[in-house]
């Protein structure tokens, strides 16, 4: 299949890789051209190609998955004028009925509508369908997709969402459920993080071996995939990124905008952006979202500001 890819992030990039390596024709963009070069030297020349437009990967492309940073970088993609947007340019070559959105960003419920009424009113069909999962997981193909738009449009879209998932769940045409959905993992995720940070915090602050503390929540009913993965690479200070403090913090804010919306209150998630917010502050924002620990230490004296082992790569589009 000819796919299009528009934003080559840490996510993006093992998304375009593992769907060259599926055998799909993949073409790419990045508003920084520099980011899908990673990609293209990755996977080799007769596999990826690289845009100079949005427009020009959706004139060359049957489906295009979107995985940016957030609503504005997906209007910047979109509206681009000139032939230089995907709304613009997507119905030049094939017809839009025959054209299928992806759209994979993690944005709030009222961003997900706006963007699939965007697009809806050009005859564009939509599938938001935003992503559970780090880079290691899109590397094999063992994301979590949360999947909403038209059912019939999904079933069409459905076996390329299986070349990058292990499951999918269709949650039904409003689009603005599988932003609330996955915006409420986060909220778990974020929390998961934090509570681990601070049992490490006490128990490093209390003069304890970290590692017996880990092999205990371990092999406990409380172990989480974040104790089990990522507790050893925190007690090293180690925080390479899948999945960037800043762009938790991001979610975090547009939950808890979209709970004000709502008429309630996440006393929780909204102590926890505060600490991640001072978190980014401090200068984590790069650095894997379990960084956070890494500020729960240093604000308690165990570890020193600006210390650390950490690599940050390329984030999304």
């Amino acid at each position: 299949m000819k796919l299009g890819l528009i934003g080559t992030g840490m996510m993006g990039t093992q998304l375009a890789i593992r769907l060259a390596r599926r055998g799909h024709e993949v073409i790419v963009f990045n508003r920084d051209r520099s980011k899908a070069q990673i990609v293209h030297r990755s996977i080799g020349d007769n596999k990826i190609r690289i845009a100079h437009t949005a427009g020009e990967v959706g004139n060359n492309s049957k489906i295009v998955i979107v995985c940016v940073k957030d609503h504005q970088a997906i209007m910047d993609i979109s509206t681009a004028k000139g032939g230089a947007g995907l709304i613009e340019s997507s119905g030049r070559t094939h017809p839009n009925k025959d054209f299928i959105v992806i759209q994979c960003s993690t944005i709030s419920p009222i961003e997900s509508h706006h963007v699939a009424r965007l697009y809806a009113n050009k005859s564009i069909n939509v599938i938001t369908a935003p992503i559970i999962g780090g880079i290691s997981a899109a590397e094999r193909g063992e994301l979590i997709l949360i999947a909403a738009g038209s059912k019939k449009i999904y079933n069409r879209a459905k076996s390329l969402l299986n070349d990058i998932s292990k499951q999918v769940f269709y949650v039904g045409s409003n689009h603005s459920t599988a932003s609330t959905l996955k915006l409420a993992v986060n909220i778990n995720i974020a929390l998961i993080a934090l509570a681990f940070a601070e049992g490490l915090a006490f128990v490093k602050g209390t003069g304890l071996d970290p590692d017996i503390f880990l092999k205990i929540l371990n092999s406990t009913y409380f172990r989480t995939g974040l104790s089990e993965n990522k507790g050893p690479k925190i007690i090293n200070d180690e925080y390479a990124p899948s999945f960037s403090l800043a762009n938790m913090t991001k979610d975090l804010k547009l939950t808890l905008q979209t709970a004000y919306n709502s008429g309630l209150t996440l006393p929780t998630t909204a102590s926890s952006h505060a600490i991640y917010k001072a978190s980014e502050a401090a200068g984590l924002s790069k650095l894997d979202y379990t960084s956070v620990a890494s500020f729960i230490l240093r604000l308690n004296g165990i570890c020193r500001f600006g210390k650390g082992k950490n690599q940050s790569r390329h984030t999304n589009g």
